[in-house]
């Protein structure tokens, strides 16, 4: 009897993309919908190792194949029962409290001049649907079961109108080399729950989006250009609220956050947490030589403060580019989270530091079990294989239970910050474990 493995591999050959190494995997097709996103502008994870330009799309391969030549209709059923074989249950997401629509929209970067995608999600009264989305933001045009094995699903309403009344504003940013369907539960969430939220895949530039002028200041400028983007959008600028904008961040994008929140990184800060401390050694390798160079050639960084953001949620950020002196400038609510098995940003290096250097009233919880990518939305059941590391968790914790519990505490978060009157939580320090 064939294995689960051995089925998944032959499946993966019929995509026509088994050998193009994990990098191609996982970007193309929209990456196979998933870019893992390591965090720390330096070290070279497996799948940034090679150029990931211009892979293509394997689930847009697919649909190519089957709609030429002699042979498409064996080709569809054949990976049909090989869907069968595999076993997997096809579930859609359970319905949010109220309904989300979704869109994509492209922004250019004003410092390299490249375009690049956003997610949007936001209330809406259409009613919604199954909508399956590579790594991309291309549609799936193949049979839902398959489109499941090989894309993310959201339930949403397709471009559909918002729903009347005024939205708060988040923007996700992803870790290093991710993309913006990371996060989308979180999205689906913040936007059930009366929020527009625009997550965009950083450009990689140069640096592979792991170091270089592109990471240090490009990033920030993006996130506020992405803040422009939204607010000057004729559908949905009228429905924000401009005294509601906040960010989330998570590994990198939780340095790019403290950056837009008005802390400066110095690379010198980076370059001394290595020297200080040579058992940070994972941290400490991410990118090889060829980043740790880039990073010494970036010279000073900016200030890239953007007065419109007025809260964060940090989840296992990279804080070693930043002097305790440069967070002490971040003064809007932020609500930490660490991962109590992170093995890339370690606790004891990065969040922990980041809350005492922050002010006391700032809300830190240590999630027991978890790693690095925890914080990541899961991956569809035969992207699991291939994603590697990004999808996997430490023994005993459930990502989804996890998620569950944490999406609905950042919605409160927000809720609670964006609240008038909010000046009476000042002073209370929310610190636990659990």
């Amino acid at each position: 009897m064939l294995s689960y493995s051995l089925l998944a591999a032959l499946y993966l050959g019929s995509l026509g993309i088994v050998g193009r190494g994990i990098g191609a995997l996982l970007w193309s097709a929209a990456a196979l919908g998933s870019g893992p996103c390591w965090s720390p502008p330096y070290r070279l994870g497996r799948s940034q190792a090679e150029s990931v330009d211009g892979m293509g799309d394997p689930v847009e391969a697919i649909m190519g194949a089957m709609a030429i030549g002699p042979s498409r209709t064996f080709r569809l059923m054949s990976l049909m029962s090989l869907a069968m074989l595999l076993g997997l249950a096809f579930t859609t997401e359970a319905a949010p409290p109220s309904n989300v629509a979704y869109r994509r929209i492209d922004v250019q970067d004003t410092v390299t001049g490249e375009w690049f995608p956003v997610a949007l999600w936001y209330p809406s009264r259409a009613a919604p649907t199954p909508l399956f989305l590579t790594g991309s933001l291309s549609v799936c045009r193949l049979p839902a079961m398959l489109c499941r094995l090989v894309t993310f699903e959201m339930r949403v309403a397709n471009n559909a109108p918002p729903a009347d009344g005024m939205f708060g504003l988040i923007v996700i940013s992803h870790g290093a080399g991710g993309f913006s369907l990371n996060h989308r539960d979180l999205a689906m969430a913040l936007a059930s729950h009366g929020y527009v939220v625009a997550a965009p895949t950083h450009p990689r530039g140069k640096g592979n989006d792991i170091s270089g002028v592109g990471v240090w200041i490009g990033r920030s400028k993006q996130v506020s250009r992405v803040i422009d983007a939204v607010l000057d959008d004729t559908v949905l600028g009228p429905h924000v609220r401009r005294e509601r904008i906040g960010v989330v961040g998570h590994s990198m994008g939780g340095f790019t956050a403290l950056q837009v929140a008005g802390a400066r990184p110095s690379p010198r800060a980076i370059i001394g947490h290595c020297q200080q401390h040579p058992d940070d050694t994972k941290f400490c390798s991410y990118g090889g030589s060829a980043a740790r160079e880039a990073t010494q050639k970036v010279g000073a960084v900016p200030d890239a403060r953007d007065p419109r953001v007025r809260a964060l949620v940090l989840m296992a950020p990279n804080v070693a580019p930043f002097t305790g002196d440069a967070l002490a400038q971040v003064t809007v609510p932020v609500r930490v989270y660490g991962a109590e098995r992170d093995d890339l940003t370690l606790v004891r290096y990065h969040a922990e530091p980041l809350v005492k250097a922050l002010p006391p009233q700032t809300e830190y919880v240590l999630v027991k079990g978890a790693g690095h990518f925890s914080f990541v939305t899961s991956f569809p059941r035969l992207l699991k294989i291939v994603a590697g590391e990004a999808a996997r968790d430490p023994e005993g914790l459930d990502r989804d239970t996890m998620h569950e519990v944490m999406n609905p505490e950042v919605v409160s978060f927000f809720d609670r910050k964006f609240r008038a009157g909010e000046s009476t939580l000042a002073g209370y320090v929310m610190r636990r474990e659990r």
